[in-house]
């Protein structure tokens, strides 16, 4: 994370910015792919969320809360708007690249149960709640600790704990498994 002295001033959130792009950039494109359902439309928003972020730096004001934290709630804010404009569900999420259940075998029988072990987990994943899936696409996707997802939130991290757990045991029993 980065220090408030990191970022003081438009130019250094600027600099910020440009060095949370190279570090972060995979997490905000997998986090939207969570969400919206397409890894390759995914990477073209993660792209404008950085965009999007660099002509707010003059705009940004220190809270407290980590630059990552704002930067998730722009990703956020451009999931959402996106999933408006196509006015669908998410569809077919690739769960085996964002929760890294990418099966290593050449074995055709092994792939075939992967990918329907996938399926079973994102027609699951349907059954959550909105805050829910947030939750769990901001943790696996966007690889974040309960506290950075309760900054992105606006929850408290007690919350957004007792929500991925609940999400967790819903997951489990709808896909037969004991809690």
């Amino acid at each position: 994370m980065l220090s408030r002295e990191q970022t003081q001033g438009p130019s250094s959130t600027r600099s910020a910015i440009a060095n949370l792009y190279e570090t972060h950039f995979e997490r905000v494109a997998r986090y939207i792919s969570v969400r919206i359902g397409n890894f390759s439309e995914a990477q073209d928003l993660a792209s404008e969320v950085f965009i999007r972020a660099l002509r707010s730096a003059d705009s940004y004001k220190d809270v407290g809360a980590p630059l990552e934290a704002w930067l998730f709630k722009i990703a956020r804010n451009l999931s959402i708007d996106h999933l408006r404009q196509k006015a669908r569900r998410p569809v077919q999420v690739p769960v085996e690249a964002l929760f890294s259940l990418a099966a290593d075998t050449d074995d055709p029988i092994d792939s075939l149960h992967h990918q329907e072990e996938v399926k079973r987990l994102h027609d699951a994943v349907q059954h959550l709640s909105e805050a829910q899936r947030q939750v769990i696409a901001l943790r696996f996707g966007g690889e974040m600790s309960a506290d950075e997802i309760a900054l992105v939130m606006g929850k408290k991290p007690g919350a957004v704990r007792e929500m991925q757990s609940a999400a967790i045991r819903k997951l489990r029993q709808l896909l037969g498994e004991e809690t």
